[in-house]
């Protein structure tokens, strides 16, 4: 194509833009709105499924978790091993733990529970347990008849319509555990937390010394080991330097522990693709019919414009070109409508009950989104563009 008939082309485009201003802020708003449409609700659901992860990370997992051989139910030398991940650099916390199961009773009401055996100090470094502490005070080393207990077994703090039974209990009151090799305690609830995550508040959490009380074990042993790393994506490095310390035991990385997230999160996206792919046939549609109804309306003019010997190239081009100015134009306001939602998301964090959750949107889908739109735009103007510049003259002018 020569340089005039691309003037031309331009030309044409420019001036259906101008003359029907209305219209042309009409599409772009549509384009702009299924841009936020699909970014948006994205990362919404990128941002609270980061939330679930950090929630099971920061209550379960750690980045790292040591377990036993398949063979054992315990690791021994637990606490020299402890001792020797603390020394890596860069490993920000490392804690303990031993789970055992106990049936809890207050008054009439019997609930058979998970009993988490932590070190509230070293526990801080790799958990939020401390920091989620509602009502009361979190646990010290000293605490041998105290406990926390998970806001999930508290009546006061149930969902209304829940009918799961719970505890009607607050702090100070006494809660009397029975555990499986027959050993009962009475225990004081020192404080009630709450993380938000269900898979975490549903745990009575006991000082780690109680378990040597509890089942007359005096081996170094653990359940498991959590270790806190300075962020994600680390994980597969400070494994291998803690295999050089001579670890035989299982080195799992928190990806591998979140099943049950991994599957709520799934299912979340597929509701974002629907939303996205409505988005996406919402913008394809709208451009479609308006450019199919400008068409139809130029039968006449475009007619005349072949008769004078513009070439059918340079008309279905003109009307491509005005689709890519509603794509482009459209997709930059939304673009920056989403950075100034974003911005103000992350000053104020939307409140879900799993807490604050701030919109993760990432600059790949940001890219990819803008670049379909756009490609979406070009090919809803290029049909209704190609079928008038096909059509016979006579016809055109003469509306045949």
């Amino acid at each position: 194509m020569e340089s005039n008939d691309l003037k031309v082309m331009f030309f044409l485009a420019y001036k259906n833009l101008i003359k029907s201003k209305i219209t042309f802020m009409v599409i772009v708003a549509v384009m702009a709105m299924s841009f936020l449409s699909i970014t948006f609700f994205a990362s919404i659901i990128d941002g609270l499924g980061y939330e679930f992860e950090e929630g099971m990370i920061r209550g379960q997992t750690g980045h790292l978790m040591i377990e036993p051989q398949e063979d054992d139910l315990y690791i021994s030398n637990s606490e020299d091993l402890v001792k020797d991940i603390r020394r890596i650099p860069g490993v920000v916390g490392v804690a303990r733990r031993l789970d055992a199961s106990a049936v809890a009773r207050y008054e009439t009401i019997e609930i058979g529970n998970p009993v988490l055996f932590i070190e509230p100090e070293n526990e801080k470094d790799v958990s939020d347990y401390w920091n989620s502490v509602i009502v009361g005070e979190y646990l010290s080393k000293r605490d041998t008849d105290e406990l926390l207990i998970g806001a999930n077994l508290v009546e006061s703090y149930a969902a209304e319509g829940d009918t799961q039974k719970r505890f009607d209990v607050d702090v100070g009151d006494k809660i009397t555990l029975s555990f499986s090799n027959g050993f009962v305690k009475e225990y004081r609830i020192k404080g009630i937390y709450k993380t938000g995550s269900r898979f975490v508040d549903d745990k009575i959490i006991i000082n780690f010394n109680q378990y040597q009380l509890i089942f007359g074990s005096t081996e170094d042993i653990a359940s498991n080991i959590l270790i806190a790393l300075p962020q994600r994506g680390m994980e597969e490095s400070y494994t291998e330097q803690i295999i050089d310390l001579g670890v035989s035991e299982q080195i799992n990385k928190w990806q591998t522990k979140m099943g049950a997230v991994n599957q709520f999160v799934g299912s979340l996206q597929i509701t974002n693709q629907i939303t996205g792919t409505i988005g996406l046939l919402t913008a394809f549609a709208t451009i479609y019919i308006i450019i199919f109804i400008n068409v139809t309306n130029k039968r006449k003019q475009i007619g005349i414009l072949k008769a004078v010997g513009i070439k059918k190239q340079i008309i279905l081009g003109s009307y491509v070109l005005q689709s890519l100015a509603y794509g482009i134009t459209g997709v930059i306001i939304g673009n920056i409508v989403m950075k100034l939602l974003l911005l103000l998301l992350s000053i104020h964090p939307l409140n879900m009950p799993i807490g604050p959750v701030i919109p993760i949107l990432t600059t790949e889908r940001l890219l990819t989104t803008s670049a379909t739109l756009i490609l979406a735009s070009v090919v809803a103007g290029f049909f209704p563009s190609r079928k008038a510049a096909d059509e016979n003259i006579l016809d055109a002018i003469f509306g045949g």
